[in-house]
């Protein structure tokens, strides 16, 4: 690991700092006396003021004051929520390469314009100066370093040692912590991603490193830090006092050969976000989503799955003939929705087997020319994009790609030297030239945590050196990336991959990356998903095979040796031969109730008693799910209850009831008062419509048990 990068959350010790009260009352004292002797901008929209003790920026929400001589953030006033909140102070330092810097070695200048305060640093035994910049923006205060000079190559990174950006001493105030532990050896080094909340009142002392977090006061305001640093960008601690700093974590300014952008972040004060009358954790995934990249549209309107086609010890389970028989049945049985499939063990002897390389074609399966036909078809005739799973994490000594000098210390990979040997791109450049790619690409657990410590290579070096040059090889490509799921990657994951196979993260993570990372599910990795995961929206989660993967299809002495993982579950896959049933089932109550989610954006997710409430849309869609029940309304349109669906889709709408109902459904409003044409949805099409009649603007369908039904607008 980078020796300057903080990756296991610790204990802190008790922290120089005032008492609580006494620290609130002077953080009010000092807005109230310092003295304006004030430079105003042309706009009047913000100013700096100072008194020869304090520099102040201010604007109509905000004013935050300054130590006058040293890049210190002192204190906060609120002026919208009335709230106040302390900072740092003299006693804290910066470190340079891991060296707390005394202050008095710094040559510091201060300068203030209209609107902006600079405070010129620099070093002169290491030669190294930049910018520190602050300046307000709406309800934030922003935070830059740039102009970083450093013409001997000394600085590596900076730390802020006792030096929070933003203290809450206020007890009644809460917190929300998206963060990760130590690597986990038995899982080749993943740090798994959790999440803490609680009252400052009542936590134990703590410091998390953050992928995201929050402090909020449901009836005042939400506060936080938003930045363009990647990994783990920023510290929560909570002291013996129940104090809360939010700090700037380490900024590694070199990776390799290469620098980091100029550190941006802001401290963040948001007020009710979302119109629900509080300031909470919503309100701040709803601000950090609305600024996440956008990715490829296909990711929210197709169905998306994996057939599993062959791994070695259990024989062929479905072959490239076969694979296109699923497609096609799933066309017919959504009636033409587009889909998006990734191929599993379509490479050399099947699942896992000759990597590193993909430059071969199972021939089990087909071959090539099978390949590219099931590929062709799927294009022209089922709207069907076809892509593969692939692995570049893992490496087998019995194959000639295999290359003892890129391995990290753990056995896997490294990213950092497969990019800079350069032979990641030879070995992708050979599968496109063995088979047709288009617009995505799925990978199996992409780890950034496989450190090479002989050659300094850690977490931020596999990120930036390793994984992100191949992201934009593929990205220059017009193909886009998904992988297994968060599964240990210590990052919000949205610049890099745009769908994931499985939601493995917290709850909040469900409205973090709506629409920004898609697919997945919840619960399990094998076996259908409940009433309650299927409501929170996801894709489907278990890869699709034609023959069955289960104990009666392998035989026992052949299931526990590939599968005695597996607990509690039928089988490994779900098989169109043994559970079509059960295929369309996931389809229709999870997929398609998925994709009228990403139709829209989530508003709000919030905990009820026994489950949750999602809102779209601002009140648009509401979800209440909860306590075995679910229920989901779009305006007066009842899209789900229950087992039982009638989901609105491109102009038509789509039943499904798991056990079958007789009931009258109100029409969604592009429906009403027009001729209707209503059809059964079977693995061969179109077929006769089960009784429905229609009475203004509602429906009453009897729909039999697990049998699709397709309502639009007639053509005749």
């Amino acid at each position: 690991m980078s020796n300057r990068l903080p990756i296991t959350p610790t204990v802190a010790g008790p922290a120089v700092v005032m008492n609580q009260f006494a620290r609130c009352v002077l953080s009010f004292l000092i807005f109230f006396i310092a003295a304006p002797d004030t430079l105003r901008s042309e706009t009047g929209t913000s100013f700096v003021s100072s008194n020869g003790n304090r520099i102040a920026l201010t604007n109509p929400n905000l004013r935050v004051l300054f130590d006058p001589a040293r890049p210190i953030v002192l204190g906060y006033e609120h002026s919208p929520s009335g709230t106040a909140f302390g900072g740092g102070n003299a006693e804290g330092r910066l470190a340079i390469n891991g060296d707390a810097i005394p202050w008095n070695e710094w040559r510091i200048q201060v300068e203030t314009n209209a609107s902006a305060l600079t405070y010129r640093m620099t070093l002169p035994r290491l030669s190294v100066s930049f910018d520190y910049a602050f300046s307000l923006a709406g309800t934030g205060l922003e935070v830059e370093l740039r102009n970083i000079q450093d013409p001997t190559g000394s600085f590596r990174s900076l730390d802020w040692r006792h030096l929070p950006l933003l203290t809450c001493a206020d007890p009644s105030f809460q917190f929300w912590s998206l963060t990760t532990g130590a690597p986990d050896s038995s899982s080749g080094g993943k740090m798994w991603t959790s999440d803490r909340s609680g009252l400052l009142s009542n936590t134990a002392p703590v410091k998390d490193f953050l992928i995201r977090g929050c402090l909020y006061h449901p009836q005042k305001v939400c506060v936080f830090v938003d930045g363009n640093y990647p990994l783990l960008p920023t510290t929560g601690e909570i002291n013996g006092a129940h104090e809360y700093r939010l700090s700037l974590n380490t900024y590694q300014y070199r990776v390799r050969s290469k620098t980091m952008p100029p550190l941006k972040a802001q401290v963040v004060f948001l007020q009710d976000e979302n119109g629900d009358g509080l300031s909470d954790v919503s309100d701040y995934c709803l601000w950090t989503n609305r600024r996440l990249p956008e990715p490829d549209p296909i990711y929210r309107t197709c169905l998306w799955y994996k057939i599993f086609m062959d791994l070695p010890a259990t024989g062929v389970r479905t072959t490239c003939s076969q694979a296109e028989e699923i497609v096609r049945a799933i066309h017919n049985v959504t009636d033409g929705l587009p889909q998006l499939v990734y191929l599993v063990g379509w490479q050399y002897e099947g699942h896992d087997t000759g990597y590193p390389a993909m430059d071969k074609v199972n021939e089990r399966i087909g071959g090539a020319s099978a390949l590219r036909s099931l590929v062709e078809n799927g294009r022209s005739r089922y709207n069907t994009l076809i892509s593969y799973h692939c692995n570049i994490d893992d490496t087998y000594t019995n194959h000639a790609a295999h290359d003892p000098s890129l391995l990290a210390d753990n056995g896997n990979l490294s990213h950092c030297l497969d990019a800079e040997s350069g032979k990641i791109f030879q070995r992708l450049e050979a599968l496109m030239r063995t088979v047709p790619v288009q617009k995505t690409i799925h990978f199996d657990n992409t780890r950034i945590t496989s450190p090479v410590r002989s050659q300094g290579i850690g977490i931020l070096e596999e990120l930036e050196a390793g994984i992100r040059p191949v992201d934009q090889f593929l990205k220059a490509r017009g193909i886009t990336m998904t992988t297994e799921g968060q599964n240990g990657i210590p990052i919000d994951c949205t610049d890099l991959f745009s769908a994931f196979w499985h939601y493995d993260t917290p709850l909040p993570t469900v409205q973090l990356w709506h629409r920004k990372i898609m697919g997945g599910g919840w619960g399990g990795h094998v076996g259908p998903q409940n009433r309650y995961q299927l409501g929170l929206g996801g894709s489907i989660h278990q890869d699709v095979s034609y023959k069955a993967i289960d104990r009666d299809a392998l035989g026992e002495k052949v299931w526990r040796e590939q599968f005695s993982w597996v607990q509690g579950s039928p089988g490994m896959t779900v098989s169109y031969e043994k559970d079509w049933d059960d295929l369309v089932q996931r389809i229709y109550l999870g997929g398609l109730l998925y994709q009228f989610y990403l139709e829209r954006e989530m508003t709000l997710l919030r905990r009820i008693p026994g489950g949750v409430r999602q809102e779209y849309g601002n009140h648009e869609v509401l979800v209440e799910n909860a306590s075995g029940h679910l229920t989901v309304k779009w305006g007066d349109v009842l899209v789900a209850e229950d087992d039982d669906r009638f989901i609105p889709r491109d102009g038509s709408v789509y039943a499904y009831s798991l056990s079958g109902c007789n009931r009258s459904w109100k029409l969604p409003v592009a429906l009403r008062g027009r001729k209707l044409q209503v059809h059964t949805l079977t693995r061969e099409g179109r077929a006769v419509a089960p009784q429905f009649t229609i009475d203004g603007d509602s429906i009453r369908l009897t729909l039999p048990p697990k049998s699709p039904v397709k309502i639009s607008v007639s053509t005749s």
